[in-house]
């Protein structure tokens, strides 16, 4: 173990009663009163990550990493505190199962105390969306008037809404055994991870799908990969553009498109789509028969919806 500097060691001593976020430990630490959060969270890195003794828990708080928290977000089996697929799907990819998350939130970062005002859940089994979950969420503090014009979630809608803390065993029972799936996944994966952490102490875990990687790898011709551009590629309407829910069944319409293509290129199975993920785009090369099929994706008027 390294040698702890004075900073390190008030970090354990104050770690010692549990996970904490960036901006509240290196206030503590050192003796500040205020901190913006980025500040923080490069302050903890720059101090911590160097220390065996120190573990960022996957919703970004820090802890030591001998506590119990700490060890079951590390663990690669399944966990009393863990939300997730248990394990690595294995099988046809027609037989994973995908929760498609999106969330709406006050802001961008949870470690600064932004909170979700929406969550979607769209299942995906069998190349199909079989179940939506949508709840709007009451964040407990003010939605700036931003966000309402982006989303047109105001205060008023929320206020009377449970809180994430009142809705988290509905959202572990639909995430439990699945692949986690957003467009752009470690945003979802973040807001997500810190509500369930600080609601009721569960850890998310398990595989997750970004399916912005997914077309950059599938979709190279496109030029932008933003959620309206896959939808559009692809014709499909997005009927409730930055709600959760239709965010999140668009997203699971244009996940169905894109494993269809990679089964149709031979990646039919979890460890082989994670492959094709880890494979740089710049060094697939496509045959003319992928542009031409690319070219003209599947018609818009199928179902999806089982």
């Amino acid at each position: 173990m390294s040698r702890p500097t004075t900073l390190s060691a008030r970090a354990a001593q104050r770690l010692a009663s549990g996970p904490l976020d960036p901006v509240t430990l290196m206030c503590d630490v050192c003796k500040v009163d205020r901190l913006q959060a980025d500040a923080a969270e490069r302050m903890a890195v720059a101090l911590l990550s160097s220390h065996p003794e120190f573990v960022r828990l996957p919703s970004g708080h820090w802890a030591l990493a001998a506590t119990p928290a700490s060890a079951s977000a590390v663990s690669t089996g399944p966990g009393r505190d863990d939300i997730g697929s248990e394990s690595a799907p294995s099988g046809s990819l027609l037989d994973v199962n995908f929760a498609v998350v999106d969330v709406e939130t006050t802001g961008t970062s949870p470690i600064a105390g932004d909170k979700i005002t929406e969550i979607a859940i769209a299942q995906v089994r069998g190349g199909a969306v079989v179940d939506v979950y949508a709840q709007l969420v009451n964040p407990q503090r003010p939605i700036p008037p931003y966000i309402t014009q982006l989303t047109r979630i105001s205060w008023e809608m929320v206020r009377d809404q449970p809180t994430f803390r009142e809705i988290a065993p509905a959202v572990v029972e639909r995430l439990a055994g699945h692949v986690f799936t957003a467009h752009n996944a470690a945003f979802d994966w973040r807001f997500v991870g810190e509500e369930l952490d600080r609601g009721i102490g569960h850890l998310l875990a398990g595989p997750k799908l970004c399916t912005v990687r997914l077309a950059r790898v599938l979709l190279p011709s496109l030029p932008r990969k933003s959620l309206d551009h896959v939808t559009r590629y692809f014709g499909i309407e997005i009927e409730a553009r930055h709600r959760a829910e239709g965010d999140a069944v668009a997203t699971a319409q244009a996940l169905v498109r894109m494993l269809r293509i990679a089964a149709d290129e031979g990646v039919d199975s979890w460890p082989a789509l994670e492959r094709l993920l880890s494979t740089p785009t710049a060094k697939r090369r496509l045959t003319a028969s992928d542009r031409r099929r690319r070219a003209f994706p599947l018609p818009a008027s199928e179902d999806y919806i089982a």
